[in-house]
């Protein structure tokens, strides 16, 4: 996911945890999985991402929110791939909206926009001959 992220992202660094020199990584987008979702003996996932996008305005950061609600719902339907298996559903939970406090905290040079998605993953299993098999 952060792999697709990154593909439909320009101009946005994108990690899974906040930096220590996050200043210097802005705009910002941190995406990460939190407790929740499920998964199943094939391997399917279906996990709860957050994902917290940060600049210096908050007119970016609120459009930096939206750019990536748009780019991950994208990369679901289009089912990228990365090398362990594909994105193949998108579903809003909540955002995104301002957040103002956590860490780092929030101050005239930094603004925090928070969403929740639940994305399904599914995995790409080797078969005999090498084939993907596509679940």
């Amino acid at each position: 996911m952060v792999d697709a992220l990154r593909h439909g992202l320009e101009g946005a660094t994108v990690r899974v945890g906040w930096p220590e020199d996050w200043s210097d990584g802005l705009p910002l987008v941190v995406a990460r999985r939190v407790p929740g979702g499920s998964s199943n003996p094939l391997g399917i996932d279906v996990a709860l991402i957050d994902v917290q996008c940060a600049a210096t305005d908050r007119r970016e950061a609120s459009r930096l929110a939206r750019v990536v609600r748009v780019a991950l719902a994208d990369a679901c339907l289009k089912q990228w791939q990365g090398p362990d298996g594909y994105l193949s559903r998108f579903e809003d939970v909540t955002g995104p909206a301002e957040i103002r406090t956590g860490e780092p905290a929030a101050g005239p040079d930094l603004f925090r926009f928070q969403a929740t998605y639940r994305v399904t993953a599914r995995p790409i299993r080797p078969i005999p001959g090498g084939q993907p098999l596509w679940l």
